[in-house]
């Protein structure tokens, strides 16, 4: 029973050959399309990574199977989707001379790469339009930016360069003006000096205003001290800081109030009944 099964798998060319099953010859394929069946969605994202531009002919798998074809348009590596261009372009119009980004129509479809079974490589991502005026050819590099549909525009990177100087400067500002070891109404009278512009920097937990004034903790204005010949700057400082001061309780005693308020407020309302008409 075992041979004859092994025979059955050779066709008939295997009857005479003792139960040994006959090799069958793969034919070779000479096409030049592409096709990915059945791969891990991480092989699937990295082939259709490197096809984009290119012109697909894309299968989803059961129990929705659906075939897709156009162009290649991203694949996000973050959602883990492809969106695939899927207007047909104009019939006069053939594959070796596509049209320009600004010209080609766009019907997207977003598949998730979960759901893709197959996808078959139908024609290669093809050259910008702008470089292949010249004599009919192309210089450009397919994979660069210079040949993405719709077209990229370039960066000003010099701005792009200022813009993050400009972040990490302010960055740096913002993490030298917390205190380290500082009670919360510390960093606020630093801050309230900060917004009315009196240069001010920490020392540890001590604040240097003017680079003339020590403010030692807990931050009184008896608590300032400077050198003799800097006794102008020292008053001033004091003034400022009591008026701070007397700000930051009177903000408080308000935030305080606030809820109690709200309770007064809610407890009146229940006193006085339902609703008309609840």
């Amino acid at each position: 029973m075992a041979d004859s099964k092994r025979g059955g798998y050779g066709g008939g060319g295997g009857s005479g050959g003792g139960g040994v099953a006959s090799r069958v010859a793969t034919p070779k394929t000479t096409s030049t399309s592409t096709t990915s069946q059945a791969a891990p969605m991480g092989d699937t994202f990295e082939a259709l990574g490197k096809a984009i531009g290119a012109r697909l002919r894309l299968t989803t798998a059961a129990p929705h199977a659906q075939t897709y074809e156009g162009s290649l348009f991203t694949a996000c590596p973050i959602l883990n989707v492809v969106a695939l261009n899927t207007r047909s372009t104009s019939t006069s119009t053939s594959t070796t001379n596509p049209p320009s980004a600004a010209q080609e129509p766009g019907d997207y479809s977003i598949i998730p790469i979960s759901s893709i079974q197959s996808f078959q490589l139908l024609s290669l991502a093809s050259p910008s339009a702008g470089a292949a005026e010249k004599g009919g050819k192309s210089t450009a590099n397919p994979t660069s930016f210079t040949a993405a549909r719709p077209a990229i525009g370039q960066l000003d990177l010099k701005r792009l360069r200022a813009r993050e100087a400009d972040a990490i400067r302010k960055r740096k500002d913002y993490d030298n003006d917390r205190g380290r070891g500082v009670t919360k109404e510390a960093q606020a009278i630093f801050d309230s000096f900060k917004r009315i512009n009196l240069p001010i920097r920490w020392h540890n937990q001590e604040m240097i205003v003017h680079e003339a004034v020590i403010i030692t903790p807990p931050y009184r204005a008896e608590d300032c001290k400077g050198a003799k010949e800097k006794q102008e700057v020292l008053n001033r400082v004091r003034k400022v800081l009591e008026g701070e001061r007397r700000k930051i309780r009177e903000r408080e005693e308000r935030e305080k109030k606030e809820p109690t308020t709200a309770g007064v407020a809610t407890g009146s309302e229940g006193l006085a009944g339902p609703r008309k008409g609840g």
